[in-house]
């Protein structure tokens, strides 16, 4: 099972069934500016639709593909509190054979600018490295998303170059930039 306390009010960990009312909650509050940057909104209309997309990650991980974790965010100052979701993140895809992760993202708009995403990138990347072995990360972003370039550009990662119209974002093609970071240069570091 894959869990990461990366701070006392921090964690990540996989998403659970029961998580599908939460997630998906924070999926509707945030649906429109969620959908500037992320294709897949008009597929998670209702709580049904973010339990199948929770099913089919857990399948994803039993087969070592790949997972999705909640980001949880809040004091647990006593037991009968829960953190709650503010975002996802987790390898979208992991290339076995090459060892290479994809690595993917988003944060509710209200927990932004808390580097509350720059250091859960940090505890998925130590673990890719480390616990799943992988070689290679690779986050791409659309090229007009500052925000979510900026994760891997802090995070060290290089920029390999754009992808052009790499992805159909509901009424136009967007360009990626591509980012990638090798095990070799990852080595532990720690963000700032």
């Amino acid at each position: 099972m894959f869990h990461c306390e990366v701070s006392d009010v921090h964690e990540l960990r996989l998403l659970d069934l029961r998580d599908d009312r939460e997630l998906f909650a924070l999926t509707d509050a945030n649906r429109g500016n969620l959908r500037q940057w992320l294709p897949w909104l008009d597929s998670i209309e209702r709580v049904d639709d973010t339990r199948r997309f929770i099913a089919t990650t857990q399948q994803q991980f039993a087969h070592e593909e790949g997972f999705v974790a909640a980001i949880c965010y809040g004091s647990k100052s006593n037991l009968s509190e829960q953190r709650k979701i503010v975002g996802t993140i987790g390898l979208n895809w992991i290339d076995r054979a090459n060892r290479i992760g994809y690595i993917g993202y988003w944060l509710a708009p209200s927990h932004r600018g808390r580097g509350i995403m720059s250091a859960s990138c940090q505890s998925l990347i130590d673990y890719a490295f480390s616990g799943l072995n992988l070689n290679r990360l690779v986050i791409a972003c659309a090229c007009e998303n500052h925000r979510s370039r900026a994760i891997p550009e802090r995070l060290g990662f290089k920029c390999e170059g754009v992808a052009r119209d790499a992805e159909w974002l509901y009424d136009r093609f967007v360009d990626h930039d591509v980012y990638t970071l090798l095990a070799r240069e990852w080595k532990g570091q720690n963000i700032e």
